[in-house]
């Protein structure tokens, strides 16, 4: 839900290319989990959400503009099993940005961001989440260059789930209302895209470094961790393409995990429908290669202990129509393998699908249901849950 909300609010219509511009969105999502098999074991999440967002040109060519999101959420979450209820409110700022884009020739641009932004490592699994930094980007026809630097510590950990090293989520001692300050990391990246550099491939690297400074939060530990990655992307037919990726992660040069993937998309012109292939392979203490930690938590499936993605190999793929006008409609299946340090088991399968009715361009309605049959029924899990988004 959260990726269509922010979807949503870039795609919302624009009044005036010179004048300020404010959108806003209201969201409510029920979902509803049984886990073990057992409708005694239940959980209820509940939230309604308030986004909000404006942009304000700085020039008047709007290549200079300032824009910002901020949201305020409530949330009740029932836990049946443990005989639990939890009542919160969140305040988050997402997007707290200064953009500038020039032209410096005819093919040459320079584009300068400094703020607060989503901001995603090349495979989108190690670091995906909002990072306050700043980026330079320069680009032209035969190379992308992209250079940034960025801190985690003034994010609020109710919505940002960072990893340590130990593969564990960080959390604050003394969880506090409204806003947690999250592990205070630096970050930086460089990265280099050589865009249809033969047959229409596109080939990039990326070195990516974390390591924990101060911040308002604690984090004690000397926790540092390098990652590069090599993606290759491109058409293998008119339809059919493909993305390939390969994330090699480590501490000091010494010990290495390993992070592989590969998709196959095909886009076909009937009804708008897509069939995708896709295989993900997360190391753990096994060949050679320790368990691999990303920085953004990333679950590997939707099972009751919902593991990180480390030690873990799944495969799967999964399909999309658009049957009539205003209706999406999703499907797709996973296996799901746990990598022991001698054996590789199978852990479950995971069946998932979804429904979008979009009512108007400012109203739509989600239902989607994942279904986890774990090969012990202990981790097998249900959850269906329901969205309504309406923009204004």
């Amino acid at each position: 839900m959260k990726k269509s909300l922010l979807f949503a609010l870039i795609a919302f219509p624009v009044a005036s290319a010179f004048a300020f511009e404010f959108n806003g969105i209201v969201s409510d999502g029920t979902s509803m989990k049984i886990n073990g098999g057992k409708t005694e074991n239940k959980e209820l999440k509940q939230t309604e959400t308030f986004t909000g967002s404006f942009k304000a040109p700085i020039n008047n060519e709007g290549n200079i503009y300032f824009t910002a999101e901020g949201s305020v959420q409530h949330k009740l979450e029932k836990n049946w099993e443990a005989d639990t209820s939890k009542n919160s409110a969140i305040l988050d700022c997402t997007l707290f940005q200064l953009f500038s884009s020039t032209r410096l020739n005819q093919t040459d641009t320079l584009q300068f961001t400094a703020g607060r932004a989503f901001t995603s490592d090349l495979s989108g699994l190690v670091f995906a989440q909002p990072s306050d930094g700043v980026l330079v980007k320069y680009a032209n026809p035969r190379i992308d260059c992209t250079v940034y630097g960025g801190y985690s510590g003034l994010q609020n950990s109710k919505n940002v789930s960072i990893l340590t090293s130990k593969g564990v989520v960080w959390a604050p001692e003394d969880e506090k209302d409204l806003y947690d300050f999250a592990a205070p990391y630096a970050n930086g990246s460089l990265c280099l895209s050589f865009p249809y550099l033969f047959l229409n491939q596109t080939i990039s690297i990326e070195g990516m470094g974390v390591w924990n400074v101060s911040g308002p939060a604690d984090l004690s530990d000397d926790d540092k961790r390098i990652y590069g990655t090599l993606l290759l992307t491109g058409p293998l037919s008119n339809v059919l393409f493909y993305t390939a990726s390969a994330t090699m992660q480590t501490e000091d040069f010494g010990d290495k995990s390993l992070l592989g993937q590969l998709g196959l998309n095909a886009f076909l012109p009937w009804k708008n429908s897509t069939i995708n292939l896709k295989g993900i392979y997360a190391s753990g203490d096994k060949s050679g290669l320790k368990p691999f930690v990303g920085f953004t938590k990333q679950t590997a499936c939707g099972s009751r202990s919902e593991p990180v993605l480390s030690g873990v190999a799944k495969f799967g793929g999964s399909a999309s129509i658009l049957p009539v006008d205003l209706i999406y409609l999703s499907a797709g299946v996973d296996a799901v393998y746990k990598l022991g340090e001698d054996s590789t088991e199978y852990y479950g399968t995971q069946v998932t699908g979804g429904i979008k009715f979009n009512f108007a361009s400012d109203f739509d309605m989600n239902l989607s249901v994942t279904d986890f049959i774990g090969k012990e029924s202990e981790e097998s899990k249900l959850e269906i849950a329901l969205g309504v988004n309406l923009a204004f």
